[in-house]
């Protein structure tokens, strides 16, 4: 390599997304810190005597070096040095929740003001995931909870969207982008809301510190299936666009 070439930069990244291009290379989907989500070649990685195929599957974090021409909107893979693959050796429901981690990402435009904070929130959503916890679908919610904070749209937890008491809550209300309690929930919502499973509610009140309780709360697929659609929907209506996770679907075959 030419070190005089300013074109030549190194940053620290994420892989979110694979695909073959052309006969011998892949184009790759990148988190990096300081850029966001960046498109990748990955020239002559697919030859048969490539030793480099390993070091860029999906969710490996890596050393990258990248040329970037000022004509393209393409990166070149100049150089990849592994850092750690986060999903060597995981169970299928850890594999299952953060590839449903990766889709949430390619599915938002991250802003290069939030690409460093969305980094590390993946990076330690992965290493939390690593170590197997119980009920790790709540660990799922949390990683959303933290990225609603960071794009903008932070859920509201502790009071009903309505009175603003601190209440249990009765349902949860779109139209509002959150939850309301059942002082204030009137039959004529009933369209309009999704009431709660019976013990959604505890779940939520518990969601910020969940880590505290993964061994003593109970969390049923009924209520996996609502708070999923509950979160995803907080999502869609904000962004005004359907919010689908093939990966997560997977978990309940």
């Amino acid at each position: 390599m030419n070190k005089a070439n300013s074109r030549d930069k190194t940053y620290t990244g994420i892989i979110l997304k694979k695909i073959p291009f052309r006969e011998t290379s892949f184009i790759l989907d990148i988190l990096i810190k300081e850029l966001g989500i960046v498109s990748v070649i990955a020239k002559g990685i697919r030859k048969e005597n490539s030793q480099s195929q390993g070091i860029i599957d999906l969710l490996n974090e890596l050393d990258l070096e990248l040329y970037k021409n000022p004509n393209s909107e393409w990166f070149i893979l100049k150089k990849a040095d592994f850092i750690k693959s986060h999903l060597y050796q995981m169970d299928f429901q850890t594999t299952i929740l953060m590839q449903s981690a990766v889709e949430i990402y390619r599915q938002l435009i991250i802003d290069q003001t939030e690409a460093s904070l969305l980094y590390t929130l993946l990076i330690r959503y992965l290493t939390y995931l690593e170590a197997k916890p119980t009920n790790a679908i709540a660990i799922f919610w949390r990683f959303l909870l933290r990225l609603f904070k960071i794009v903008g749209i932070e859920f509201q937890l502790k009071h009903c969207v309505i009175c603003d008491r601190e209440k249990s809550f009765f349902a949860y209300y779109p139209i509002k982008h959150g939850f309301i309690c059942k002082d204030c929930y009137r039959i004529a919502m009933q369209e309009q809301v999704i009431e709660l499973s019976e013990n959604v509610p505890e779940i939520l009140n518990k969601l910020e510190n969940i880590g505290n309780y993964l061994k003593k709360i109970s969390i049923s697929e009924s209520s996996q299936k609502q708070l999923n659609r509950i979160f995803l929907l907080h999502l869609s209506e904000h962004f005004h666009k359907k919010f689908l996770l093939k990966s997560l679907k997977m978990l309940y075959l």
